[in-house]
């Protein structure tokens, strides 16, 4: 089935996404990070909508930028993560993950996960994944520095793949939308192209 993708261009620069991907059994995968001006494509009122046009763009400008990729399937993805009206972008610092984690803890938030595949010939296909996670309590002494390290450069400050996993109580939808990208939701659109 995979044979009619040709060769496959992630339009990102996350090992998560990748390591995803390659969980479907793909190999050869060639990473191309996209530069684009994410901010200027949100929308904090259509949360949905961003996620979706972020990706699409980020997928898009791999392909404008290296017209070599005639034969190339590209697949890129954006992840969003809300609360209570907050959105909380990529941590920058241990500080910044430490205050996202306050945040979360004993609540429910979304993590909003876009998804655009073009196809070989040049098809664009996009899909929006929203799950949610229900954080338990955290303490002060759970912020450990590693657990704090972990957590910088990740969208909410954590990754539910690492130490972050034990503060899970509940989850509701794709896992795999949470660690970076929806993997039920990529199959589904290879199996159509």
């Amino acid at each position: 089935m995979f044979n009619k993708l040709g060769k496959i261009i992630l339009a990102s620069s996350s090992p998560r996404r990748l390591e995803l991907l390659k969980s479907l059994g793909l190999k050869n995968i060639q990473v191309i990070k996209p530069s684009i001006d994410e901010k200027s494509f949100f929308d904090k009122n259509a949360l949905k909508k961003s996620v979706r046009n972020i990706a699409m763009q980020k997928a898009v400008y791999v392909k404008k930028m290296h017209e070599d990729l005639k034969d190339s399937t590209i697949i890129a993805g954006d992840t969003i993560v809300f609360r209570a009206g907050k959105i909380l972008h990529k941590a920058e610092s241990k500080e910044g993950v430490k205050s996202h984690l306050n945040y979360l803890s004993s609540r429910k938030h979304n993590v909003y996960g876009g998804i655009c595949i073009i196809s070989k010939e040049g098809k664009i296909f996009c899909k929006v994944v929203v799950t949610e996670i229900f954080f338990e309590k955290l303490e002060q002494f759970d912020l450990s520095d590693k657990l704090l390290e972990e957590g910088v450069g990740k969208a909410g400050g954590y990754a539910i793949q690492g130490m972050a996993s034990k503060f899970v109580r509940k989850i509701k939808g794709s896992y795999t939308n949470v660690v970076g990208l929806s993997i039920p939701e990529v199959y589904k659109i290879f199996k159509i192209i």
